[in-house]
């Protein structure tokens, strides 16, 4: 083997740890951006779950690193929740999980990778608009299921899907946006 031929194979190696590197940087930079839109809480009269910026940046970490970089995004922002780390929107630790807001934090799981998913097939805004929909449908649907558990199915529409909706939608349309505006900059 001549040196010409090795060095290919070395610039290769090389590149596999930076890789690995830049995507595990984003995933823990999205996973810090989340703790904060969790701390941008907005109380919502007559529910336990404040209004927050998550399902946003959940959307957001899915559409922008992929569907596993997203879901790796939600399950180092949960491990550390789990621990302890106060990322959740009011403290941490896994007995939130059982609490009115549990069921919203492992809907964001499968949110970010539905929202990956979809976005890397969508084409055009109201495409990625209705994936990102699509993705906090799922977040609502977990959130549901927590807060029946807690205190009846029509309760739980009550408090903790419908009061959230309108918002949600507008996030969806912020994130479709967003990525629609990144993705033209990229394609230049």
């Amino acid at each position: 083997m001549t040196t010409d031929m090795r060095t290919p194979g070395r610039a290769a190696s090389m590149a596999r740890p930076l890789e690995f590197l830049l995507a595990t940087s984003k995933i823990l930079g999205f996973a810090i951006l989340l703790a904060l839109s969790a701390k941008l809480r907005f109380p919502v009269p007559g529910t336990p779950v404040p209004a927050t910026l998550q399902t946003l940046v959940v959307i957001l970490s899915g559409a922008l690193l992929g569907p596993w970089g997203g879901a790796f995004t939600v399950l180092t922002y949960l491990a550390a929740g789990i621990a302890g780390a106060p990322v959740f929107a009011m403290g941490g630790g896994v007995a939130y999980l059982m609490g009115p807001t549990g069921g919203y934090l492992i809907g964001f799981l499968p949110a970010a990778w539905i929202a990956g998913f979809l976005a890397a097939r969508a084409k055009g805004l109201w495409n990625l608009w209705g994936a990102f929909a699509v993705a906090s449908v799922v977040i609502h649907l977990f959130g549901w299921a927590q807060l029946s558990a807690l205190g009846g199915p029509e309760k739980a529409l009550q408090i903790g899907v419908i009061p959230f909706i309108a918002g949600d939608l507008l996030k969806a349309l912020v994130a479709a946006s967003l990525v629609r505006s990144m993705t033209r900059r990229s394609e230049r």
